[in-house]
């Protein structure tokens, strides 16, 4: 079925639809979705048309589309729902039940351990520019 709407859209858009496929923005889902639902069109047809051969992504339009209208597709966000909501990342990153000063105190230890590691890999660095100096002498 995949290779059959990749073959009808080839044919009605040639290679392009290979190598720059079109962007999926709200109202090109819009009306794929809305074009497909009235004229009861397949899968292989809506590739045709509009040279678009995401077969999930044309089938959860349909849906989304007969159930909330073209605003429902025209809301939809690119990319997953983060697991944690952020209220929640940004409690974990600050450990409760510390006062400032132990906030603090925790942020300077930090900020030591990144100093030290940094001093560590620049020492480490010119070591090894002193070495290739004194190889190629």
């Amino acid at each position: 079925m995949a290779f059959r709407m990749l073959l009808a859209a080839y044919k009605t858009h040639g290679s392009d639809v290979i190598f720059n496929p079109p962007k999926p923005t709200g109202t090109f889902r819009v009306e794929l979705a809305s074009w497909a639902i009235k004229n009861n069109a397949s899968n292989t047809e809506v590739a045709a048309k509009f040279g678009y051969v995401g077969i999930a992504q044309i089938v959860q339009w349909k849906k989304i589309y007969s159930k909330l209208g073209p605003n429902g597709l025209l809301s939809i966000q690119k990319g997953r729902k983060p697991k944690m909501p952020k209220e929640k990342q940004k409690t974990q990153k600050q450990p409760s039940g510390l006062t400032k000063e132990e906030n603090r105190l925790a942020q300077l230890e930090d900020q030591i351990l990144r100093l030290q590691i940094e001093n560590e890999a620049l020492k480490l660095l010119a070591s090894i520019r002193q070495r290739t100096d004194n190889s190629q002498k």
